[in-house]
């Protein structure tokens, strides 16, 4: 894994959103991957799309295939590494499958941004809701060497299995107190979601976000402005 200055091909594909300038990703089997910020597994697919207050623009996709997806479900720690890589052949045998398999998940993460943010969201719940079900359906009840027992889904599971390990991670966060310190970036090209216990957090990173609305501020501050109708231009 190997820490990068800029985003994939310098911003996921092209020009537009400055998103990924200073440390917010990392090289993961060849691909960029979203730095892990967000203090829980369960928030992380919602910081698989940059940009979430803009216009919908696919270049703002971490989750360009599902060969990404099956990557970044091993990166969150949602999947062990011996399942990603069945995964990515299974999907390399089956396009058609892991492509709706994508389509879901990516739905799944504008649902999560929406109950994070608007609890109210019945039916963005609701969609959360099932596939949780879902996933604690499949869920079967190991152990280690240490006889220490955790629910855990099926490698068999297929191409949805890194569908289903989001909806669980989302769904354990939901089901306790931290929901409530869920907080999202104020940041340009950003809206990524972040656990914030201590009600001190405002940026998704400080060294990215935070830095950069500085700039902005002090610009701002610096920028003549108009005084009156005259017209005349005094420094602010």
């Amino acid at each position: 894994m190997m820490a990068n200055r800029c985003g994939e091909d310098d911003w996921l594909g092209g020009g537009g959103s400055r998103h990924t300038v200073g440390v917010h990703w990392v090289e993961v089997d060849g691909y960029a991957m979203p730095v892990l910020l967000a203090g829980h597994p369960g928030l992380e697919l919602c910081n698989t799309w940059a940009g979430w207050a803009d216009t919908p623009d696919p270049r703002r996709e971490w989750l360009r295939d599902y060969d990404r997806l099956a990557v970044w479900s091993g990166h969150a720690g949602l999947l062990p590494a011996d399942t990603v890589r069945r995964l990515r052949a299974a999907a390399r045998a089956e396009p058609a499958a892991a492509e709706r398999a994508l389509t879901e998940t990516r739905s799944l993460r504008a649902a999560l941004h929406e109950v994070f943010l608007v609890p109210g969201d019945t039916a963005a719940f609701g969609a959360v809701a099932r596939l949780a079900r879902e996933a604690a359906a499949a869920a079967t009840l190991t152990t280690d060497d240490t006889g220490i027992a955790r629910w855990a889904l099926p490698d068999d599971g297929g191409l949805r299995l890194p569908l289903l390990a989001a909806a669980r991670a989302a769904a354990e966060l939901l089901c306790t107190p931290a929901r409530t310190q869920v907080r999202a970036c104020p940041g340009d090209d950003c809206g990524w979601l972040f656990l914030d216990p201590r009600g001190r957090r405002r940026w998704c990173r400080m060294a990215v976000c935070g830095n950069r609305a500085k700039v902005r501020a002090y610009a701002d501050r610096r920028r003549p402005a108009t005084d009156g109708p005259t017209g005349r231009r005094t420094a602010t």
